[in-house]
Parts: structure tokens; C-alpha cells; sequence
């Protein structure tokens, strides 16, 4: 099954830049193989600096990029990611799907 099925960029870009992402790459099965009917979708996001209420860009886009794929949704700030042998491993297979255009 084709990862780009379910990744309307369009809708994705402009939910993107209402929750102030810097950029947003997939990772992990849709980008390896392996993607089926059940899987969810490993998304890696970098938010622009000094955003008012980080923490609802977070959620929300989470909420919008459920929506708009119709699966369920793994959301991982870069920044946030402390283990380096997991981030070397997202970061090797992760694919762009939004950048800021700054």
C-alpha cells in the first residue's frame, strides 16, 4: 500500500502552517515498506521558534494530520528526541513532506 494515498500535501501544508511548522518529514513504515491497512503514520516535526502555545501547535496538528490521513498518527519533535541511535535511524529514512518556505 502507498504512503501517498493518505498524504494529501496540499491539506497537510496548510495545516502545517497555521500550527507554525518549520518542517515536517514521515518516517518509519511508509517510508521503508512494510505500510498496510493498519498502520499508523510516523510523522518527525520541527516547529518555528517563540510560537505562542507550543503545545497546542503540538496537539492540534497531531488532531489535523489524523484527520486528514484517516489514521492514527505518531508525532515526534525533533528537538525532543534525546536518544541518538533512535534519531540517527529516523532521520536516515525520513522524507520530507512540508518545509517552511522562511
Amino acid at each position: 500500500m502507498a504512503i501517498e494515498a493518505f498524504l494529501d500535501r496540499e491539506e497537510i501544508s496548510r495545516a502545517a502552517k497555521r500550527r507554525g511548522v518549520f518542517r515536517l518529514q514521515v518516517f518509519g513504515s511508509a517510508v521503508r515498506g512494510g505500510f498496510s491497512e493498519r498502520s499508523d503514520i510516523d510523522f518527525l516535526v520541527d516547529f518555528l521558534p517563540n510560537r505562542e502555545d507550543p503545545f497546542e501547535d503540538y496537539v492540534g496538528l497531531r488532531k489535523d494530520l489524523e484527520e486528514i490521513t484517516r489514521r492514527d498518527v505518531d508525532l515526534v519533535v525533533e528537538r525532543a528526541v534525546r536518544n541518538p541511535f533512535f534519531k540517527e535511524s529516523v532521520l536516515e529514512s525520513a522524507e520530507d513532506v512540508y518545509v517552511a518556505d522562511i
